[in-house]
C-alpha cells in the first residue's frame, strides 16, 4: 500500500503537472485562438483519436494486461507481432481517412488530404507515446514516467506558444506543435524498447493470431469509449458550428482535469491490481477489490473539490468570450466521474478475458449516445450533448457493475 500511495502521488504530479500545463495555457489560448480554432481543433482531435485505436488496436493493453503473467523476456517476444500490426493498421487507417474525408470534415475546410495525413501521424504518435507510457507502468518507474510527461508537456506548451504568439499561427501552432514533439518522443520509444530488451525480433504467426485475438475485440471497447468522447463533437460541428464546437472544447477542457486525476490514479494502481489478480488466490482478488474501493472513494472527493473550485478558477483562468462553457461543465464532471468510477471495473474483465462482454457494453452505450446526440443536440444545443453524455456514462457503469456483481467470483468483504 505504501508503494502504491507513493506511486500514485508521483503518477498524479506528473500528469497533473503534464496537463495541468495545457490548462494553466487556456486563459492564453482563449486570447489569441477564436471559437472557430477551438472548433477546428475539436474536430481533428476527435478524428486522431479515434484513429488511434485502430492503429495497433490499442497494444499497451496487452503488454500492461499480460506483463504480470509473462515477465519482460516473454513479452519481448511478442513487440515485432505489435509493430507489424501497428505498420499494416496505419497504412489501412490512412486510407480509410482519405477515402472519407468529405464527410469527416466540412466543407469549410480546405487541403483535406494533407489535413487528414497529418491527423494519421499524429495519431501513429500517439500510440507510440502511450507504450512507453506503459512499458514504464509496468517497470513501476514513476520517476522516469514522471520526467518523460514533463519534457513531453514543456516542449509542446514552448513551442505552441511561439508559434501561436510570435507567429500568429492559430489553431495550426498548437496541432503542429504537439505532433512535432510526439514525433521526437516516438524516435525515444522505438530507441527505449531496443536498448532496454523489449524487442525480439521474431516472426511468429502464431503470435500474432494470440495479439488480434485479445486486442481486436478489446478494440471496439475503445472504440465504443472514444465515440463517446467524440462523436458529440462532430455533430455539434455539423448541427451548430465550429463555433459552438468551440465552447464545448473549452468546457470538455476545464470538465477533464478529474479524468486526468483518475486516469494517474489508475496508472499507479493497474501494476498492483494486475498482481492481485494474477495470484489466482481469494486473498489476491480481495487485494483487488480493496483496490477497487480505495479508488472509488478517491474520484468523489476528487469531484467534490472541482465542483466547490469551479466558479473560482473558471472566472480567472477563460477569456470572456467562452463564458458559455461554464454553465455545461459541472455535468460534464459528474459524466466523467462515473466513466472514471468505470475504468477500475473493466480492469476486472480484460483480465479475465472477457473482452468481448465489455466491448459489447460499450458498444451498445455508443450507439445509444450517437442517437442520444442526434434528438438531444437538434433539440437543446450544446446541452443535448451534454446531457447525452452524462445519461450514457451513468447506464455503462451500472451494466458494468451489475454484470460485475453478479456473475464475477469476487469477495466483496473481507475475508
Amino acid at each position: 500500500m505504501k508503494k502504491i500511495l507513493s506511486n500514485s502521488s508521483l503518477y498524479i504530479a506528473s500528469v497533473l503537472f503534464s496537463k495541468g500545463i495545457n490548462f494553466a495555457l487556456l486563459p492564453i489560448l482563449t486570447h489569441y485562438l477564436t471559437k472557430e480554432d477551438y472548433g477546428i481543433l475539436a474536430l481533428l482531435m476527435a478524428i486522431v483519436t479515434i484513429s488511434s485505436i485502430y492503429i495497433g488496436f490499442f497494444p499497451q493493453t496487452f503488454i500492461i494486461t499480460r506483463y504480470a503473467q509473462y515477465g519482460k523476456e516473454k513479452i519481448s517476444e511478442y513487440m515485432h507481432s505489435i509493430m507489424l500490426i501497428i505498420i499494416s493498421s496505419y497504412m489501412i487507417t490512412l486510407f480509410i481517412l482519405l477515402l472519407f474525408q468529405n464527410v469527416l470534415l466540412p466543407d469549410t475546410l480546405n487541403h483535406k488530404s494533407f489535413m487528414l495525413f497529418a491527423v494519421s501521424i499524429y495519431a501513429l504518435f500517439s500510440v507510440l507515446f502511450n507504450m512507453i507510457d506503459t512499458i514504464l507502468q509496468v517497470e513501476k518507474n514513476a520517476l522516469k514516467f514522471a520526467t518523460l510527461q514533463t519534457i513531453q508537456s514543456l516542449s509542446a506548451a514552448s513551442l505552441t506558444l511561439l508559434l501561436v504568439i510570435e507567429f500568429s499561427s492559430g489553431w495550426m501552432g498548437k496541432f503542429f506543435s504537439e505532433l512535432f514533439v510526439l514525433g521526437t518522443i516516438s524516435i525515444y520509444t522505438i530507441f527505449y524498447i531496443i536498448k532496454h530488451n523489449y524487442y525480439r525480433h521474431l516472426f511468429d504467426v502464431n503470435k500474432i493470431k494470440e495479439l488480434l485475438n485479445f486486442l481486436f475485440p478489446l478494440s471496439f471497447n475503445v472504440l465504443g469509449l472514444y465515440i463517446l468522447g467524440t462523436v458529440d463533437r462532430i455533430f455539434i460541428s455539423n448541427f451548430i458550428g465550429l463555433e459552438a464546437a468551440g465552447i464545448y472544447a473549452v468546457a470538455i477542457a476545464m470538465a477533464f482535469v478529474v479524468n486526468m486525476v483518475y486516469d494517474s490514479i489508475v496508472k499507479a494502481i493497474n501494476p498492483f491490481f494486475n498482481e492481485y489478480l494474477a495470484e489466482g488466490s481469494k486473498e489476491g482478488r480481495w487485494k483487488a477489490v480493496k483496490l477497487t474501493y480505495l479508488y472509488s472513494l478517491m474520484c468523489l472527493i476528487v469531484l467534490t473539490g472541482f465542483l466547490l473550485l469551479l466558479p473560482y478558477v473558471f472566472h480567472w483562468m477563460i477569456d470572456p468570450k467562452f463564458q458559455d462553457a461554464l454553465r455545461y461543465i459541472p455535468l460534464l464532471a459528474i459524466a466523467l466521474t462515473f466513466e472514471g468510477l468505470r475504468k477500475i471495473l473493466s480492469r476486472f474483465y480484460i483480465f479475465y478475458g472477457k473482452v468481448k462482454t465489455i466491448a459489447s457494453f460499450t458498444i451498445f452505450a455508443a450507439i445509444l449516445n450517437i442517437i442520444l446526440n442526434y434528438f438531444l443536440i437538434n433539440a437543446h444545443g450544446i446541452m443535448g450533448a451534454v446531457e447525452s453524455i452524462l445519461i450514457t456514462f451513468i447506464l455503462l457503469y451500472v451494466i458494468t457493475l451489475v454484470y460485475l456483481v453478479k456473475y464475477f467470483n469476487l469477495p466483496l468483504k473481507g475475508l
